[in-house]
């Protein structure tokens, strides 16, 4: 899985929040930040297209990069 930040415009309501279960959401003035693991870029393209659909402004998406897996030394 491959960790995304997806930062938007305004401030989405609970049940749009509730619609996005593999992402936890944080507010700042006037945006939202949603994180999480998505496990793959069609997971990923539904959320950018189901947030699209809804009319939410995509300010910015950031991949986190994975860290290196420490039992695997």
């Amino acid at each position: 899985m491959t960790q995304y930040v997806i930062r938007v415009a305004g401030l989405l309501s609970d049940d749009l929040l509730s619609a996005l279960p593999r992402l936890a959401a944080t507010t700042q003035p006037a945006c939202t930040v949603l994180h999480g693991d998505l496990p793959d870029q069609a997971a990923l393209a539904s959320v950018l297209d189901y947030l699209d659909e809804l009319g939410v402004e995509i300010v910015e998406l950031t991949r986190v990069p994975q860290l290196p897996d420490r039992d695997a030394s």
